[in-house]
């Protein structure tokens, strides 16, 4: 059987393609955000976490929990629950958690995405939240805090592709 097209039939055609991409195009951001998720959340604290744990990267504490894994997209937000000021600042491409990491004040100032060199959430208030930080790249990130990196604050995010 033989189809005819009708500048109506056409023009209907046409409609059904165009609500198809705009819905597409509204659906897709929607998906995105979906499937990125809740951050994931991070708890600081060395008055409730005080117990020193261990990683393949080295002893930690006042982390919660002291690994994570997350998937490139995913936002990571560190909560400051104690009463003391932290930080979560990376360790570069450490795969030990070293003696000394050695950070700047620069270490105060959030910066960076996680997997892209140096980041930082900068100082984070007794009871406050960092911005949600991105995961940019697949590895494996150290991290530790600023100001109480000798008392074992300190963690690893895994992120996977």
């Amino acid at each position: 059987m033989e189809q005819i097209h009708t500048p109506r039939s056409r023009s209907l055609a046409q409609a059904a393609i165009l609500t198809v991409l705009v819905a597409a195009a509204v659906v897709t951001p929607a998906a995105q955000a979906l499937s990125a998720g809740a951050p994931v959340i991070v708890t600081l604290d060395l008055t409730r976490y005080p117990s020193v744990a261990h990683l393949d990267a080295g002893a930690y504490a006042g982390v919660s929990p002291g690994r994570i894994v997350v998937h490139v997209g995913q936002m990571v937000v560190f909560v400051n629950s104690d009463a003391r000021h932290h930080t979560a600042t990376s360790l570069g491409e450490a795969s030990e958690f070293p003696q000394d990491p050695r950070w700047t004040d620069s270490a105060l100032k959030a910066s960076g995405t996680i997997g892209s060199g140096a980041w930082t959430t900068g100082d984070i208030a007794p009871g406050a939240r960092s911005s949600p930080i991105a995961a940019t790249r697949a590895g494996t990130y150290l991290y530790g805090c600023f100001y109480d990196y000798s008392a074992g604050m300190r963690g690893e995010i895994v992120v996977e592709p």
